[in-house]
């Protein structure tokens, strides 16, 4: 089973290169990466600031394009598609978290939830309601849902924001130093729920992080530097 697995990546990235500028203010965020994850993998994406991870992630969810190389996400490749179909790519098989949480600040927790999925348009709105109160409830905020944005903590905010993730049962996971944010207590419990969600879901996993200890739960690193991958713990 687990080499019928290894032959169908859901991500596969082919000599990807991405700057920004031009001449003397050009930046190369990527130079020539190449990454294959697959189904079910918990992969931790290591390196310091400014090193590439961002535009990594950004460019594997199809949120940016590569200057040069292919991007093939769920079998389907990435450099020839419109917004519009990248969009219904993310929507059907992709949940982004990110540091900041990227909360509406008008709405309350509950609606955080459960607009994203009307808005989708897959699913009627008994079912988005159903969804939104369930993955509330499994980020432990059931009794959470009136709240704002404002008068949540930075740790339930970035619950709400998984739960968001979550609703849309997507298959794969990307974030963006989810416990950047966050004191070291908080931290670790978002933690222990992302390892929960792999484990029990199976839901592929891809974490951009600077903390050691969602680094030692992953079941693979790769670090990156100066927009090169230098380091991967399955090869």
């Amino acid at each position: 089973m687990h080499s019928k697995v290894k032959m169908l990546p859901v991500i596969m990235l082919n000599d990807v290169s991405r700057s920004y500028g031009v001449k003397e203010s050009k930046v190369e965020a990527l130079k020539n990466v190449n990454l294959e994850v697959f189904s079910g993998e918990f992969l931790a994406l290591c390196g310091p600031s400014g090193s590439g991870k961002s535009t990594l992630l950004n460019i594997l969810a199809g949120i940016d394009k590569p200057n040069s190389g292919t991007v093939i996400l769920f079998r389907k490749l990435l450099n020839q598609l419109q917004e519009k179909e990248l969009a219904a790519i993310r929507s059907h098989y992709l949940g982004f978290i990110f540091q900041s949480f990227n909360l509406i600040p008008v709405l309350n927790a509950f609606d955080n939830v459960y607009y994203p999925l009307i808005l989708n348009g897959h699913i009627s709105k008994s079912e988005a309601k159903e969804r939104a109160a369930h993955y509330l409830s499994s980020v432990g905020l059931a009794d959470m849902g009136y709240r704002k944005p404002g008068q949540l903590s930075g740790g339930q905010q970035q619950r709400v924001a998984i739960a968001r993730a979550l609703a849309h049962k997507p298959q794969l996971i990307v974030a963006d130093e989810p416990t950047g944010n966050l004191d070291q207590v908080t931290g670790e419990s978002i933690i222990e729920l992302l390892v929960d969600i792999n484990r029990r879901n199976g839901t592929t996993l891809v974490i951009s992080t600077h903390s050691l200890q969602l680094k030692a739960r992953a079941q693979r690193v790769v670090e990156i530097c100066d927009g090169e991958m230098t380091y991967d713990s399955a090869q």
